[in-house]
């Protein structure tokens, strides 16, 4: 049945996405889902295997139950009905639904931000509506550019063509000197977007360890690379469900939080921010599965 992500990107589902509202998307798409999973059980596993590792690791946090297992199932769901509406609903549909639903909490922390005149480093992850990020940026005006990976060449085409009508500056990853361009987008002024638990391209530093999910691991640098070189400020920014297909574009100081590590750049600030808000939310994380990959960065 190939990834999960093409099963849902088939020309098929592309073309019914164009037809009918969201409410009846979305349910079509947990349909689907439920069917994927339930025809290759062992994908399923992999996800809840991580979930599972993550909350034995978590002393004192929430307890983990098939409730919370079967929300994690839909927002993993609940992520490709997003991607999926973002490619294929339709140019004006879609900027309309942004506008409307999408709500800024703190944009006055990007405006500052902004107003340094060095480009800002938004850091957000693979959380929540993450999708709906650099639309609901665009369409009000803000100069969007974001690393992207595109699962197949239709969708490719596509997103390539909204981003132009948008503004949004897409870096493709599989091109290669993506920092070189992150740092001519940020000298230019920009807001550049970049997913910070992309695990499985993190280029540890051995001097440098912090704790994540219950491992001492050590850290990628990559955020605190950009920031030196520039001088951009860093915000944490993360696009939360909070109802019936209601979103917020919650912007933070990341260092500002309890739980910021001391020391350790703006990196482990991040990240350590990011883990309370998946702890929080598990079913706005859908890359549980990926978890696999800190095992590679595990520190003495």
């Amino acid at each position: 049945m190939g990834s999960l992500s093409r099963f849902f990107q088939s020309p098929v589902n592309a073309a019914i996405f164009g037809w009918y509202p969201p409410r009846v998307l979305r349910g079509y798409v947990r349909l689907l889902g439920s069917a994927y999973f339930a025809r290759v059980p062992a994908e399923w596993e992999r996800y809840r295997d991580g979930l599972r590792d993550a909350f034995d690791a978590a002393a004192g946090r929430r307890r983990l139950d098939a409730q919370l297992e079967r929300r994690v199932r839909l927002g993993i769901f609940d992520h490709y009905f997003e991607k999926m509406l973002s490619a294929y609903w339709g140019y004006e549909r879609i900027r309309g639904y942004l506008l409307r639903r999408v709500r800024l909490v703190h944009a006055d922390l990007l405006d500052q931000a902004l107003a340094a005149g060095r480009g800002v480093i938004l850091s957000t992850a693979h959380f929540g509506a993450v999708e709906f990020l650099p639309g609901s940026l665009a369409w009000r005006g803000y100069p969007v550019t974001m690393v992207v990976r595109y699962q197949t060449r239709r969708l490719k085409r596509t997103m390539e063509e909204i981003a132009r009508r948008a503004g949004v500056e897409p870096l493709d990853a599989d091109e290669g000197a993506v920092m070189a361009r992150a740092l001519a987008s940020l000298r230019g002024g920009r807001i550049f977007i970049t997913e910070l638990d992309e695990m499985e391209c993190w280029k540890p530093t051995a001097h440098k360890v912090m704790s994540l999910f219950g491992r001492r691991i050590a850290l990628d640098r990559a955020v605190e690379l950009l920031h030196r070189r520039t001088g951009a400020p860093v915000l944490l920014a993360l696009v939360e469900r909070v109802g019936a297909l209601r979103y917020q574009l919650v912007l933070e100081t990341p260092e500002e939080h309890h739980a910021a590590p001391i020391g350790l750049g703006p990196d482990a600030q991040l990240l350590k921010r990011l883990e309370h808000y998946i702890y929080d939310l598990p079913d706005h994380w859908y890359i549980w599965k990926e978890l696999r990959h800190l095992e590679q960065f595990r520190a003495a």
